[in-house]
């Protein structure tokens, strides 16, 4: 007998099932019981029925994984001796198991660990017939998931590091139970810093952004690997900025060049959220002079601690720690926001608790924070006003030279509305395009749990309805930045007397870019989208001043809404949301830093 080694759904047969099924291949078909039948008093005189040349053998898959298999075997289980052209029919034992079957072939997602018995009868056109029976063997899925969670590491030049990154665990799902084991792998060295295992330890010598990648492999099923970044930020600014011939066009980019979804006006378009004012419009000068003053330490009091010291570009302009440590090593209140499509929240406060009443007033006070830059308004001026590069970089942003307060937060909230996100591979959906088109039956769930979406869209996908959870009512418009005040979203028990008014109101940020934006909410205390889709799901707080938006059916007074999704629904929702990513913005040359190495 002729014996095939055969792969279910793209992923080898584990050895096990592949020596069950060769051992009953050998006894004939799988195990089970080949047979061919004449077809009755309709059969044609001489037409022989179809044989079965080349049993199936067993298969197997596993739960949550895709299965396709080819039972025809491409055509060659059967053969008709008359030539005749065979109609093939599939039946399953037990049915309802996630798999479905269209003519010999068997597809879907396995929902349970079940040994399922297959026939599949070729008949001809006069209906004599042969079948062939397998079983389909479905196990537990063991592999190892990759969750969410940090998208990566930022250390600063000369800064003592022994970090072990075997902690990662915690963002890997071990189905198995058997505990996983953690491999770092760098794309190229960070120099000042040496590898053993899963262990950096060293001090950085040189600023950049390095690649690198986490392994997880419990031994059993497939591993899982996270890509993430290594950053190292510089210690102090000298010296002059590198800045190019031909400057950048922000104004192009930012606004001319975006997507028209992007441009089109309306009461509900991104555009009519714009929070521009009229005395301060973005430039390519002022949007330059932004930068660099963004990326300099010396508007710190001791020149070590600048706006991107927590605001890195690789994360979303975000902070990777939950909160930051400023100019002297104190350690601040809040997480530092995202920057990512600032200029699209509509009401144009800034802050978690909206304290700053634009950009510009925003862009002064972390500067004279006595815990992140610790400077005041005269010196800041003085410092500016020693280098001699900055005095021809206002003379272009304002048309004269002089240094002022008031310029430089000009010319920072320039830069900051500069940074438009909007080239995310769910941009193409926003803008019209058919979501089954550009979404993968997963990523078009968790947009469907977002929020609503048609019945018909998701059937056009092979999708059940679903009940959308709203998130769309506070991530609203392509930018997802929530248009309405600040709002309470029941984070603790009890009010703790922070926020905006003193209720624990906070600002919803933008969703762009979520991905690499972790830690979560204000103060930074959840480390991966799991954990926040799990939070809204069931973690709400009812505290008597928890927004009627998170109630059932957003009324005053009614009990939170629960969701209470299950793990696929989960793994759905974070997969729309990581189609927010803008790989392009997060590698913008006119958004890095200008100051060599």
């Amino acid at each position: 007998m002729q014996v095939r080694w055969l792969l279910s759904g793209g992923r080898a047969v584990r050895p096990a099932v592949l020596g069950l099924g060769l051992a009953l291949a050998a006894c004939g078909g799988g195990g089970s019981s080949s047979t061919s039948t004449g077809g009755g008093a309709d059969t044609e005189p001489g037409n022989s029925a179809p044989v079965v040349t080349l049993a199936n053998l067993d298969q197997a898959g596993e739960t949550g994984v895709a299965f396709e298999y080819d039972a025809t075997q491409n055509g060659t289980t059967f053969t008709d001796p008359d030539g005749d052209a065979l109609s093939y029919a599939v039946s399953l034992t037990p049915a309802n198991t996630g798999l479905d079957v269209q003519a010999g072939r068997v597809t879907g997602i396995p929902d349970r660990a079940v040994t399922v018995t297959a026939v599949i009868t070729a008949s001809d056109p006069s209906g004599a017939s042969a079948s062939d029976t397998f079983q389909i063997i479905i196990t537990d899925n063991q592999d190892v998931v990759a969750q969410s969670g940090p998208a990566g590491l930022r250390f600063r030049v000369g800064q003592a590091v022994n970090v072990d990154l075997q902690d990662w665990e915690a963002y890997f799902t071990d189905p198995s139970g058997t505990g996983v084991t953690l491999s770092l792998d760098l794309a190229s060295e960070v120099p000042g810093l040496t590898r053993q295992g899963t262990r950096l330890s060293g001090r950085p010598t040189i600023a950049g952004v390095y690649a690198a990648s986490v392994s997880a492999s419990n031994g059993i099923g497939a591993p899982a690997e996270r890509d993430i970044h290594i950053v190292v930020v510089r210690a102090t600014t000298t010296g002059a900025p590198d800045l190019p011939a031909t400057a950048f066009d922000y104004v192009a980019f930012a606004e001319e060049d975006t997507p028209a979804h992007f441009r089109q006006g309306g009461n509900n378009s991104i555009q009519a959220t714009d929070n521009t004012p009229g005395n301060n419009p973005l430039s390519n000068a002022g949007a330059t002079l932004g930068r660099v003053l963004f990326y300099d330490t010396r508007l710190s009091a001791n020149n070590t601690v600048s706006c991107a010291s927590c605001h890195v570009q690789t994360f979303n302009f975000g902070e990777p720690s939950a909160v930051s440590t400023g100019f002297s090593g104190g350690q601040t209140v809040f997480n530092a926001p995202s920057l990512a499509n600032v200029r699209f929240y509509r009401r144009g406060n800034m802050f978690w608790d909206e304290r700053a009443d634009s950009l510009e007033a925003q862009a002064l006070g972390p500067i004279q924070n006595p815990v992140e830059m610790g400077n005041t308004l005269d010196n800041l001026v003085a410092t500016v006003e020693a280098q001699t590069f900055y005095p021809p970089l206002f003379e272009a942003a304002f048309g004269d030279d002089a240094v002022t307060a008031d310029r430089i937060a000009r010319a920072l909230a320039q830069f900051q509305r500069a940074m438009v996100s909007a080239r995310s591979p769910l941009d193409p959906v926003i803008a019209g395009a058919d979501p089954v088109d550009v979404l993968t039956p997963e990523e078009l769930q968790g947009m469907a749990l977002f929020q609503p979406v048609d019945e018909a869209v998701l059937a056009r996908a092979g999708l059940d309805p679903v009940m959308s959870m709203g998130c769309n009512q506070c991530h609203e418009t392509g930018a997802q930045i929530y248009d309405r005040p600040p709002q309470n979203i029941g984070l603790d028990p009890t009010v703790n007397g922070g926020g905006a008014s003193g209720d624990d109101d906070f600002k919803s940020p933008s969703l762009r870019n979520i991905s690499v934006s972790a830690p979560y909410m204000h103060d930074g205390r959840f480390e991966t989208l799991e954990e926040v889709v799990n939070f809204y799901a069931t973690g709400i707080n009812d505290n008597g001043e928890t927004s009627n938006l998170l109630r059932q059916g957003n009324n005053a007074g009614a009990p939170i809404q629960r969701f209470n999704l299950d793990e696929a629904e989960i793994a759905a929702l974070v997969a729309f949301l990581n189609t927010l990513t803008d790989e392009a913005f997060l590698d913008e040359e006119a958004f890095s830093d200008p100051f060599a190495n």
